[in-house]
């Protein structure tokens, strides 16, 4: 960035200073993430880097001016990814793994947000924003602190299954868990925030639950609406389904926000919609897997921009009690749950650390707390980017050890016919071939290891 500016003369500029930043961090997210997964971390966590040293807080090569710009990426990306995970979740394949999904959800779900609720009420006296609540106000932030703290984040679960192309019961079950978690806490902010405001300084909202029913069900109709689209394009058109794809997000996130609507359920309901009741989910699967590498890339480099060390140092002991109390309870409540669904094995032992890590989500409904509340919401919004920071740069990592561990990578299926199928070799992160029987000269194929691409399935 700072070598494309030095060529500037006065009085004018090469290009868009957008269009500049988004070119830097695609470049610069893209080797940082080959130069992490060297080094045996996730690639979105070098995205993340990227992100962190050309940030505001380290080097500041992004110009303030083009930073608000790149929440364009933030809602494409978020629709893309909804749309894949809806993608995922089919239902024949799913339903014998609903029961552990219910009882997680259920119990790690709720049973996190209770126990972060506790955990704000009993460390009241750390945080200064509560001071001058009254009692019945510190409880009603201490819920909706709870709520907010407690998202999951379906982005970071999507990428690391796409990256270490992994698949099986614990990959499935993380999945279906944090989606549903993340609409368990979409309805329990509305609800929560409808409930706390006359104690926190805002005017009650009479409209409250208009909207709440507006927001998610409006959301879902919308949805089936994209997913009546995709199908008309993917039946009748069949061409360019990337740029069409991409397109039809952009529209999602951009219109979609500015009407109530939330772009993650609109575009998650339309995947789950066209896998389930058309037969072209393989093929938007594969379009959006062809499209959504550079998206990701400008995406999680600029949450990694988003966050300031500053910030960070400011609220570090709070942030830091909050993030542990909150791994602690996801850890024990899913065991304790799966062990009541009577899950594998494995997804008892792992299906926690899927549930660690936090992106998106929690950032916009801390974003929107600092808007619902504004007397208090400012301090305690810090805290939440606080909390959301640490979840994003550390918890990636566990997620990544978790399913090595569970013997799951390098087992999806791929969606077209012409690759042979691939069994996990964990300890190298590398695929094996498997032999295949009905090779047309009668014998096996290689079974040497060969390196997984670090591009998407196609």
């Amino acid at each position: 960035m700072t070598a494309a500016r030095s060529f500037e003369v006065a009085g004018d500029t090469i290009g868009s200073s957008t269009a500049l930043t988004v070119g830097f961090l695609l470049i610069v997210a893209y080797l940082t993430g080959w130069i992490a997964k060297q080094l045996g971390m996730p690639k979105l966590t070098g995205y993340l880097i990227a992100g962190l040293l050309a940030g505001d807080s380290l080097l500041a090569l992004i110009p303030a001016g083009s930073a608000g710009d790149l929440k364009i990426f933030t809602g494409v990306a978020v629709s893309l990814i909804a749309l894949t995970a809806g993608t995922e979740l089919e239902v024949k394949t799913m339903r014998p793994l609903m029961r552990t999904v219910a009882w997680l959800t259920g119990i790690a779900g709720v049973g996190t947000v209770v126990v972060l609720t506790l955990a704000v009420w009993l460390l009241r006296g750390q945080l200064p924003f509560m001071a001058d609540l009254s009692p019945m106000g510190v409880i009603a932030m201490s819920a909706v602190l709870g709520v907010v703290m407690s998202a999951n984040s379906p982005a970071v679960v999507v990428a690391l299954r796409t990256e270490m192309n992994a698949d099986g019961p614990l990959c499935r079950t993380v999945l279906g868990v944090v989606v549903m978690g993340d609409l368990l806490v979409i309805i329990l902010f509305g609800a929560v925030g409808a409930a706390a405001a006359p104690f926190l300084g805002s005017e009650s909202d009479q409209g409250a639950l208009v909207h709440l029913v507006w927001h998610i069900g409006g959301s879902l109709v919308v949805g089936s609406f994209v997913a009546g689209l995709l199908y008309v394009f993917l039946r009748f058109v069949g061409q360019s389904t990337a740029l069409f794809v991409v397109a039809l997000s952009f529209v999602v996130a951009e219109v979609g926000a500015r009407i109530g609507l939330d772009p993650l359920l609109v575009a998650l309901s339309a995947g789950i919609l066209v896998r389930n009741a058309t037969h072209f989910g393989d093929a938007l699967h594969e379009a959006i897997e062809g499209s959504s590498l550079p998206v990701y890339l400008v995406f999680f480099a600029a949450a990694g921009a988003s966050i300031h060390l500053d910030v960070l140092a400011a609220v570090g002991i709070p942030a830091l009690l909050f993030a542990g109390v909150r791994a602690v309870s996801y850890l024990g409540t899913a065991r304790l749950a799966a062990t009541i669904a009577g899950a594998e094995p494995v997804v008892r032992r792992l299906v926690g650390f899927g549930l660690l890590p936090q992106a998106g989500l929690a950032l916009a409904l801390g974003l929107l707390m600092v808007k619902t509340f504004p007397a208090v919401g400012q301090a305690a919004g810090t805290l939440v980017l606080g909390v959301v920071a640490l979840n994003e740069m550390i918890m990636p990592i566990v997620y990544r050890l978790a399913l090595l561990r569970s013997g799951e990578v390098g087992r999806a299926a791929n969606h077209s016919s012409v690759f042979p199928a691939v069994s996990p070799d964990s300890s190298a992160g590398n695929a094996i071939v498997a032999p295949w029987e009905d090779s047309p000269h009668g014998l096996p194929l290689d079974t040497a290891s060969v390196p997984l691409t670090d591009a998407p399935t196609q």
